[in-house]
Protein backbone atom coordinates (compact mmCIF):
# COMPACT_ATOMS: atom_id res chain seq x y z
CA UNK A 1 0.00 0.00 0.00
CA UNK A 2 1.30 3.42 -1.03
CA UNK A 3 1.36 6.01 1.81
CA UNK A 4 0.82 9.23 0.94
CA UNK A 5 3.33 11.92 1.16
CA UNK A 6 3.87 14.31 3.94
CA UNK A 7 2.33 18.14 3.32
CA UNK A 8 5.46 19.02 3.35
CA UNK A 9 7.31 17.08 0.42
CA UNK A 10 3.74 17.62 -1.42
CA UNK A 11 4.02 21.08 -0.92
CA UNK A 12 7.41 21.07 -1.69
CA UNK A 13 7.08 19.03 -4.83
CA UNK A 14 4.55 21.59 -6.23
CA UNK A 15 6.38 24.19 -5.70
CA UNK A 16 9.56 23.21 -7.70
CA UNK A 17 7.01 22.00 -10.30
CA UNK A 18 5.64 25.92 -10.58
CA UNK A 19 9.25 26.62 -10.59
CA UNK A 20 10.07 24.40 -13.63
CA UNK A 21 7.05 25.58 -15.24
CA UNK A 22 8.19 29.36 -14.95
CA UNK A 23 11.52 28.36 -15.40
CA UNK A 24 10.67 27.16 -18.67
CA UNK A 25 8.57 30.08 -19.84
CA UNK A 26 11.59 32.37 -19.40
CA UNK A 27 13.67 30.50 -21.89
CA UNK A 28 14.35 32.37 -24.53
CA UNK A 29 13.11 30.50 -27.89
CA UNK A 30 16.70 31.08 -28.75
CA UNK A 31 19.00 33.28 -31.07
CA UNK A 32 17.67 33.81 -34.61
CA UNK A 33 19.16 35.44 -37.33
CA UNK A 34 18.53 36.71 -40.78
CA UNK A 35 21.30 36.91 -43.12
CA UNK A 36 20.80 40.21 -45.50
CA UNK A 37 24.34 40.86 -48.24
CA UNK A 38 24.02 44.34 -49.44
CA UNK A 39 25.76 45.79 -52.99
CA UNK A 40 24.73 42.73 -55.10
CA UNK A 41 25.44 40.67 -56.93
CA UNK A 42 29.43 41.22 -56.64
CA UNK A 43 30.43 44.63 -55.18
CA UNK A 44 33.20 46.32 -57.14
CA UNK A 45 33.23 43.82 -60.64
CA UNK A 46 32.27 46.43 -63.34
CA UNK A 47 34.22 44.63 -65.65
CA UNK A 48 35.44 40.82 -65.30
CA UNK A 49 32.30 39.23 -65.73
CA UNK A 50 34.39 35.51 -65.03
CA UNK A 51 35.30 36.67 -61.76
CA UNK A 52 31.70 38.80 -61.35
CA UNK A 53 30.04 35.19 -61.73
CA UNK A 54 32.79 33.14 -59.68
CA UNK A 55 31.57 35.99 -56.60
CA UNK A 56 27.99 35.95 -56.63
CA UNK A 57 28.60 31.41 -57.59
CA UNK A 58 29.97 31.52 -54.34
CA UNK A 59 27.30 33.00 -52.20
CA UNK A 60 24.57 31.36 -53.59
CA UNK A 61 26.34 28.10 -53.26
CA UNK A 62 27.17 28.44 -49.45
CA UNK A 63 23.99 29.32 -48.41
CA UNK A 64 22.37 27.04 -50.32
CA UNK A 65 24.89 24.21 -48.49
CA UNK A 66 23.84 25.55 -45.63
CA UNK A 67 20.36 25.97 -46.32
CA UNK A 68 20.19 29.20 -44.98
CA UNK A 69 17.59 31.81 -46.35
CA UNK A 70 18.82 35.52 -47.29
CA UNK A 71 17.94 38.58 -48.54
CA UNK A 72 20.32 40.24 -51.37
CA UNK A 73 19.98 44.12 -52.05
CA UNK A 74 20.71 44.65 -55.58
CA UNK A 75 22.80 47.71 -56.82
CA UNK A 76 21.78 47.65 -60.55
CA UNK A 77 24.69 49.55 -62.09
CA UNK A 78 26.16 45.89 -61.99
CA UNK A 79 24.30 44.77 -64.56
CA UNK A 80 24.90 47.71 -67.09
CA UNK A 81 28.06 46.88 -68.13
CA UNK A 82 28.07 46.62 -72.29
CA UNK A 83 28.68 43.50 -74.17
CA UNK A 84 27.60 41.64 -70.46
CA UNK A 85 23.84 43.03 -69.92
CA UNK A 86 22.23 39.68 -70.58
CA UNK A 87 24.81 37.76 -68.76
CA UNK A 88 25.26 39.66 -65.24
CA UNK A 89 21.11 39.53 -65.32
CA UNK A 90 21.11 35.75 -65.53
CA UNK A 91 23.17 35.90 -62.02
CA UNK A 92 20.27 37.53 -60.65
CA UNK A 93 18.26 34.85 -62.26
CA UNK A 94 20.15 32.17 -60.60
CA UNK A 95 19.30 34.13 -57.36
CA UNK A 96 15.69 34.23 -57.57
CA UNK A 97 15.23 30.81 -59.01
CA UNK A 98 16.90 29.08 -56.02
CA UNK A 99 14.47 30.74 -53.94
CA UNK A 100 16.16 33.62 -52.43
CA UNK A 101 14.65 37.33 -52.19
CA UNK A 102 16.22 40.40 -53.79
CA UNK A 103 15.76 44.20 -52.17
CA UNK A 104 16.52 46.88 -54.10
CA UNK A 105 19.60 49.11 -52.72
CA UNK A 106 19.32 52.01 -55.68
CA UNK A 107 20.73 51.79 -58.88
CA UNK A 108 24.28 53.11 -57.90
CA UNK A 109 24.67 53.74 -53.91
CA UNK A 110 24.91 57.22 -53.52
CA UNK A 111 24.44 58.44 -50.32
CA UNK A 112 21.14 60.29 -49.27
CA UNK A 113 22.93 62.77 -46.95
CA UNK A 114 25.50 64.28 -49.65
CA UNK A 115 22.59 64.36 -52.97
CA UNK A 116 19.35 66.12 -53.51
CA UNK A 117 16.23 64.31 -52.85
CA UNK A 118 15.26 64.28 -55.87
CA UNK A 119 17.96 62.66 -57.09
CA UNK A 120 18.13 59.89 -54.88
CA UNK A 121 14.34 59.04 -55.42
CA UNK A 122 15.66 58.69 -59.28
CA UNK A 123 18.57 56.97 -58.28
CA UNK A 124 15.76 53.99 -56.46
CA UNK A 125 13.66 54.09 -59.52
CA UNK A 126 16.86 53.22 -61.74
CA UNK A 127 17.63 50.50 -59.56
CA UNK A 128 14.47 48.28 -59.35
CA UNK A 129 14.30 48.10 -63.25
CA UNK A 130 15.45 44.66 -63.63
CA UNK A 131 15.01 43.41 -60.32
CA UNK A 132 10.86 44.26 -60.54
CA UNK A 133 10.72 42.34 -63.99
CA UNK A 134 12.72 39.19 -63.38
CA UNK A 135 10.45 38.90 -59.92
CA UNK A 136 7.45 39.62 -61.34
CA UNK A 137 7.75 37.34 -64.49
CA UNK A 138 8.22 34.88 -61.24
CA UNK A 139 5.43 35.99 -59.45
CA UNK A 140 6.76 37.74 -56.74
CA UNK A 141 6.81 41.18 -55.39
CA UNK A 142 9.78 43.47 -55.04
CA UNK A 143 9.42 44.58 -51.25
CA UNK A 144 12.58 45.35 -49.35
CA UNK A 145 14.76 48.69 -49.90
CA UNK A 146 17.50 49.26 -48.16
CA UNK A 147 19.65 52.71 -47.74
CA UNK A 148 23.12 52.74 -48.97
CA UNK A 149 25.79 53.36 -45.98
CA UNK A 150 22.50 53.01 -43.78
CA UNK A 151 22.25 57.05 -44.36
CA UNK A 152 18.96 58.16 -44.17
CA UNK A 153 18.94 61.62 -45.08
CA UNK A 154 20.33 65.02 -43.62
CA UNK A 155 17.16 66.57 -42.16
CA UNK A 156 13.92 65.48 -40.66
CA UNK A 157 12.32 67.06 -43.28
CA UNK A 158 14.20 65.02 -46.17
CA UNK A 159 13.70 62.21 -43.87
CA UNK A 160 9.78 61.97 -43.77
CA UNK A 161 9.20 62.81 -47.85
CA UNK A 162 11.09 60.26 -48.61
CA UNK A 163 9.60 58.25 -45.90
CA UNK A 164 6.17 59.11 -48.03
CA UNK A 165 8.18 57.73 -51.13
CA UNK A 166 8.87 54.33 -50.08
CA UNK A 167 4.88 54.16 -48.88
CA UNK A 168 3.95 54.98 -52.33
CA UNK A 169 6.28 52.85 -54.00
CA UNK A 170 5.68 49.66 -51.31
CA UNK A 171 8.56 49.83 -50.18
CA UNK A 172 9.54 48.23 -46.59
CA UNK A 173 13.00 49.70 -44.95
CA UNK A 174 15.43 46.63 -44.15
CA UNK A 175 17.12 47.70 -41.12
CA UNK A 176 20.20 46.60 -39.43
CA UNK A 177 21.45 45.08 -36.03
CA UNK A 178 24.89 43.38 -36.84
CA UNK A 179 27.47 44.87 -38.81
CA UNK A 180 31.32 43.99 -38.26
CA UNK A 181 32.33 45.76 -41.12
CA UNK A 182 33.27 42.85 -43.59
CA UNK A 183 33.66 45.65 -46.23
CA UNK A 184 37.07 46.59 -43.85
CA UNK A 185 38.81 43.25 -44.35
CA UNK A 186 37.00 42.82 -47.97
CA UNK A 187 39.05 45.39 -49.89
CA UNK A 188 42.28 44.48 -48.90
CA UNK A 189 41.69 40.67 -48.77
CA UNK A 190 41.25 40.86 -52.49
CA UNK A 191 44.11 43.65 -53.39
CA UNK A 192 46.68 41.32 -52.13
CA UNK A 193 45.54 38.34 -53.22
CA UNK A 194 45.69 39.81 -56.76
CA UNK A 195 49.18 41.08 -55.77
CA UNK A 196 50.55 37.38 -55.39
CA UNK A 197 50.44 37.46 -51.55
CA UNK A 198 48.04 34.23 -50.82
CA UNK A 199 49.77 33.85 -46.99
CA UNK A 200 48.73 38.24 -46.20
CA UNK A 201 45.36 37.43 -47.72
CA UNK A 202 44.52 33.77 -45.52
CA UNK A 203 46.05 36.06 -42.73
CA UNK A 204 43.33 38.77 -43.17
CA UNK A 205 40.62 35.99 -43.89
CA UNK A 206 41.84 34.31 -40.37
CA UNK A 207 41.17 37.88 -38.69
CA UNK A 208 38.12 38.78 -40.33
CA UNK A 209 36.90 35.43 -39.02
CA UNK A 210 37.93 36.10 -35.57
CA UNK A 211 35.94 39.25 -35.54
CA UNK A 212 32.68 37.70 -36.26
CA UNK A 213 32.01 36.23 -32.90
CA UNK A 214 33.56 39.76 -30.86
CA UNK A 215 31.11 42.05 -33.32
CA UNK A 216 27.91 39.32 -32.32
CA UNK A 217 28.84 39.87 -28.31
CA UNK A 218 28.39 43.93 -29.26
CA UNK A 219 25.03 43.11 -30.86
CA UNK A 220 23.80 41.18 -27.91
CA UNK A 221 24.98 43.32 -25.20
CA UNK A 222 23.31 46.50 -26.78
CA UNK A 223 19.87 44.38 -27.79
CA UNK A 224 19.57 43.67 -23.98
CA UNK A 225 20.51 47.23 -22.96
CA UNK A 226 17.83 48.56 -25.45
CA UNK A 227 15.13 46.12 -25.55
CA UNK A 228 15.68 44.07 -22.14
CA UNK A 229 16.45 40.63 -24.16
CA UNK A 230 17.73 39.36 -27.94
CA UNK A 231 16.24 40.51 -30.58
CA UNK A 232 15.81 38.51 -34.26
CA UNK A 233 19.06 40.33 -35.71
CA UNK A 234 19.80 41.27 -39.15
CA UNK A 235 22.81 40.51 -40.55
CA UNK A 236 24.26 42.94 -43.12
CA UNK A 237 27.50 41.49 -45.01
CA UNK A 238 28.64 42.50 -48.60
CA UNK A 239 28.72 40.46 -51.76
CA UNK A 240 32.50 40.45 -51.78
CA UNK A 241 35.28 37.79 -52.87
CA UNK A 242 35.53 37.27 -49.15
CA UNK A 243 32.55 36.39 -48.18
CA UNK A 244 32.18 33.96 -50.97
CA UNK A 245 34.89 32.46 -49.36
CA UNK A 246 34.29 32.46 -45.92
CA UNK A 247 30.66 32.55 -45.65
CA UNK A 248 30.58 29.29 -44.68
CA UNK A 249 32.63 29.70 -41.86
CA UNK A 250 30.76 32.42 -40.95
CA UNK A 251 27.53 30.74 -40.62
CA UNK A 252 29.28 28.06 -38.58
CA UNK A 253 30.66 30.73 -35.93
CA UNK A 254 26.94 31.69 -35.95
CA UNK A 255 25.71 28.09 -35.32
CA UNK A 256 28.28 27.64 -32.61
CA UNK A 257 26.36 30.86 -30.78
CA UNK A 258 23.28 29.44 -30.55
CA UNK A 259 21.67 31.20 -33.81
CA UNK A 260 19.00 29.39 -36.17
CA UNK A 261 18.29 30.98 -39.23
CA UNK A 262 15.07 32.72 -40.74
CA UNK A 263 13.87 35.45 -43.21
CA UNK A 264 14.36 39.29 -42.79
CA UNK A 265 10.26 38.80 -43.15
CA UNK A 266 10.21 37.01 -39.89
CA UNK A 267 12.44 38.66 -38.47
CA UNK A 268 10.89 42.10 -38.81
CA UNK A 269 7.72 40.45 -36.84
CA UNK A 270 9.74 41.01 -33.38
CA UNK A 271 8.06 44.10 -32.22
CA UNK A 272 10.84 45.74 -31.57
CA UNK A 273 10.89 46.72 -34.82
CA UNK A 274 7.42 48.53 -34.82
CA UNK A 275 8.75 50.54 -31.93
CA UNK A 276 10.37 53.77 -31.66
CA UNK A 277 13.44 53.62 -34.39
CA UNK A 278 11.48 55.15 -36.92
CA UNK A 279 14.39 56.66 -39.42
CA UNK A 280 14.57 60.24 -37.23
CA UNK A 281 18.23 60.21 -36.60
CA UNK A 282 20.70 61.14 -40.45
CA UNK A 283 21.38 57.39 -40.44
CA UNK A 284 22.54 54.26 -38.91
CA UNK A 285 22.06 50.93 -37.30
CA UNK A 286 18.37 49.64 -36.24
CA UNK A 287 19.97 49.75 -32.36
CA UNK A 288 21.61 53.29 -33.17
CA UNK A 289 18.46 55.00 -34.90
CA UNK A 290 16.56 53.16 -31.76
CA UNK A 291 18.52 54.69 -29.29
CA UNK A 292 18.22 58.14 -30.61
CA UNK A 293 14.60 57.94 -30.47
CA UNK A 294 14.58 56.68 -26.70
CA UNK A 295 17.22 59.42 -25.53
CA UNK A 296 19.79 56.64 -24.92
CA UNK A 297 23.35 56.07 -26.20
CA UNK A 298 24.87 53.33 -27.80
CA UNK A 299 28.69 52.90 -27.65
CA UNK A 300 29.34 50.29 -30.29
CA UNK A 301 32.70 50.87 -32.14
CA UNK A 302 32.56 48.12 -34.64
CA UNK A 303 35.34 49.88 -37.18
CA UNK A 304 37.51 50.87 -34.14
CA UNK A 305 38.01 47.16 -33.84
CA UNK A 306 39.66 46.37 -37.13
CA UNK A 307 42.95 45.97 -36.85
CA UNK A 308 45.12 48.63 -38.00
CA UNK A 309 47.69 45.92 -39.77
CA UNK A 310 44.46 44.96 -41.93
CA UNK A 311 43.87 48.21 -43.46
CA UNK A 312 47.25 48.97 -44.06
CA UNK A 313 48.14 46.18 -45.66
CA UNK A 314 45.44 46.73 -48.07
CA UNK A 315 47.08 49.99 -48.61
CA UNK A 316 50.26 48.92 -49.00
CA UNK A 317 49.20 46.37 -52.05
CA UNK A 318 47.52 48.59 -54.61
Amino acid sequence: MKVPPAPRLLAAAFALASLCRVAAQALPEGRRIAVTLDDGPAVGELKDLDRFQRISAGLLGSLEAEKVPATIFINERQLSVEGQRDARAAVLANWLDAGYDLGNHTYSHPSLNKIPLWQFEDNVVQGEVIIRALMAERGRKLVWFRYPFLDCGPTPEVRQKFADFLEQHHYRVAPVTVDYKDYMFAGPYSRVLRAGKPDLAEKIRQAYLGAIDVEFGEAERISRELFGYEVPQILLIHCSELNSVTLRDSIAIMRKRGYSFITLEDAMSDPAYSGPGKYTSDGGSWFELTADTLGKHVVDDAEGRVPKWVIESGHSSR
